[in-house]
């Protein structure tokens, strides 16, 4: 009688279910490339490249700002994509180093602008930053979108977290994009209006995101 109420109860646990393919890690990093590639090159249709680059120059802090925030948003996408399929023992902490590292841009920019006259550490990031926070943030939203839809494809075990690390991955991926225009080489406008597409893309994947994945 045990047996025979264990198999009904099985059977009735498993009615309805069907096959799901499993998510790929591959196929989960080729839509985040396909997504961030994607809103590069409208960017840089509508705005178009840097002068410099368009010569075929390269400033030294141009360059390893953005590469920051390129490595960042690999990083970032990277422990979205393996959050999305929970494993025992899975680490999810790779991200971090690359944020401690794209951090030194802010702390650079609040050195260097507190070692600045009155007016003149907040007039020239000003001139143009609140463009590079707006254009850096709408380039930000198609990853992002990507990559919480992979998420609700999957079970990720912490939304919260989850949420968090998917939008600085596509801020991350935003601030890229549109430093290929920006011609403002000044750390402290790097350090303030490039980071706070990341910061302000954070903020809003910790509040939405995990009302959109529970399971």
């Amino acid at each position: 009688m045990i047996e025979r109420n264990s198999d009904v109860l099985i059977a009735q646990l498993v009615e309805g279910l069907e096959p799901v393919r499993p998510l790929r890690f591959g196929a989960g990093l080729a839509l985040a490339l396909a997504a961030a590639a994607f809103s590069t090159a409208v960017v840089i249709a509508l705005f178009g490249l840097r002068p410099d680059l368009v010569a075929g120059q390269f400033d030294p802090m141009h360059v390893v700002s953005t590469g920051l925030f390129l490595g960042l948003g690999l990083a970032a996408s990277v422990t979205v994509i393996v959050m999305s399929r929970p494993l025992v023992g899975s680490d999810h902490n790779g991200w971090r180093w690359a944020a401690g590292m794209a951090a030194l841009l802010p702390l650079a920019a609040l050195i260097v602008g507190l070692s600045r006259t009155g007016s003149a550490a907040l007039s020239a990031p000003a001139d143009h930053g609140t463009q590079c926070l707006l254009v850096g943030g709408a380039a930000s939203l198609t990853v992002f979108a990507a990559l919480v839809w992979w998420l609700r494809r999957g079970a990720p075990t912490a939304p919260d977290r989850a949420g968090l690390v998917a939008g600085i991955a596509a801020g991350a991926f935003g601030t890229f994009a549109f430093a290929l225009h920006c011609p403002d080489n000044d750390i402290v406008h790097i350090g303030l209006w490039h980071s706070a597409p990341v910061f302000a893309m954070a903020l809003l994947g910790r509040v939405i995101v995990p009302r959109l994945i529970r399971w």
